[in-house]
């Protein structure tokens, strides 16, 4: 008798025990996607054709409609508060933009009200816009502010070397003897002003990022150019900053590209364009957005370039 009671006992807690793994499996199975809402579709369409918009103007290649668009977008976002879109903004108003028959006029002053608010949100490539656009003023003292700001946030240990090093020479050339005494305690005044928020936004700025984010996969941050100049051309050069705007596909190449600013001159960003071209980032597969959208700032160092990943 003992043997069958004992037999009935394990099919009964064998029985149990696959019930119970059955609801387990049950409760750990990923939840089936749910379809989008009409409301999340539509907000979705709207993102896509408020990124081609922007684009189009940054780029300078849209109808007048598309661009003004862009531009209005920009502004709601920048007059929000959204850092980004006053960066973006106040970059465009820092050279000014043709687009179609839409023309935006430079305007230094729009250009430094949208910079400023950049900057002290956290987007460090705002503070060498600032510190170009008032080197160009002849505004010594704000310039150098916005230098030693730059250095002290964005360059690791504070390294003399490549453009933070030439826009500081440059802009320390500015002052007199005096000036010279004041631009610390003005700059040490910035910081302490200015600095809880700054690194607030730099902290959230390095949170882990999002499946859609893009994210370096190169290893390699300081290497040869790929096209050689020649002596002459690489004395000319100097040093120099170069912020692209980039659309990476989901594997994580680049389909658009276009400059946002490029300092101290211009037509660096023609002979960079090419290394930002082939950058490389993360694959997305999962990711519901076709293009992903990123700041890439680029810094030459006479026969050499830098890829920032902070700012």
């Amino acid at each position: 008798m003992i043997d069958p009671i004992l037999h009935g006992m394990r099919r009964i807690l064998l029985a149990g025990i696959l019930a119970a793994l059955a609801v387990a499996a049950v409760a750990a199975a990923p939840a089936p996607a749910t379809a989008p809402t009409p409301a999340e579709s539509a907000g979705r369409v709207a993102k896509v054709q408020k990124d081609a918009d922007q684009f189009a103007l940054i780029s300078g290649r849209g109808s007048a409609q598309v661009c003004k668009a862009g531009f209005e977008s920009l502004r709601r976002g920048a007059l929000r508060g959204n850092a980004v879109d006053q960066l973006t903004l106040g970059a465009l108003y820092l050279h000014g933009r043709v687009c179609g028959r839409f023309h935006l006029a430079r305007d230094d002053h729009k250009a430094s009200l949208y910079l400023a608010h950049a900057a002290i949100q956290g987007r460090l490539l705002a503070m060498p816009a600032m510190a170009e656009l008032d080197v160009r003023r002849g505004r010594a003292l704000e310039a150098n502010v916005w230098a030693l700001a730059y250095l002290h946030y964005a360059v690791p240990k504070q390294q003399n070397t490549g453009y933070p090093a030439s826009l500081l020479h440059r802009t320390l050339g500015m002052l007199s003897a005096a000036q010279n005494k004041q631009i610390v305690r003005d700059t040490n005044a910035f910081i302490l002003r200015y600095n809880a928020g700054i690194e607030a936004a730099l902290h959230q700025q390095a949170q882990p990022p999002t499946a859609c984010r893009p994210r370096p996969v190169d290893a390699h941050s300081r290497v040869p150019l790929l096209q050689p100049f020649s002596r002459i051309h690489i004395a000319a050069m100097h040093r120099a900053l170069v912020l692209y705007l980039v659309a990476y596909d989901r594997d994580g190449r680049v389909q658009k590209l276009a400059t946002l600013f490029a300092e101290p001159r211009w037509r660096d960003a023609r002979r960079l364009r090419r290394i930002a071209e082939q950058r490389r980032v993360s694959a997305a597969p999962a990711c519901d957005a076709a293009l992903r959208w990123a700041f890439l700032p680029v810094e030459l160092d006479n026969h050499k370039y830098r890829i920032s990943h902070r700012g």
